[in-house]
């Protein structure tokens, strides 16, 4: 019986050590579209080959809001064939609101 709870527990602490090892993927570049109805970002990635990419938004944590033409920094994870936002920062708007405070 204490091999089978040692072995169990092992498969355990296996599970949950990947999902800590599982980094989000970070993605720079301009916003293309944003539709709050949606919740969907369309960002232009800075890096080669600059591909379109479509994140949801749905539960991630937002500064301000992306526009059209704002530069944005956005941490996600795929899931299923599609990207998920965990966090989104507006680097535009960053910058606008440091510039004000001066």
């Amino acid at each position: 019986m204490k091999s089978v709870q040692r072995v169990a527990m092992l498969l355990l602490g296996a599970f949950i050590l990947q999902g800590c090892l599982t980094a989000p993927k970070v993605l720079q570049g301009t916003v293309v579209s944003y539709s709050e109805e949606t919740r969907m970002l369309v960002v232009k990635d800075e890096e080669a080959p600059n591909e379109e990419v479509a994140i949801s938004l749905a539960g991630a944590e937002i500064g301000a809001l992306p526009e059209t033409g704002d530069l944005v920094r956005v941490a996600y994870v795929e899931e299923g064939g599609r990207s998920r936002a965990l966090r989104v920062m507006n680097l535009t708007r960053q910058k606008e609101l440091q510039k004000s405070g001066d």
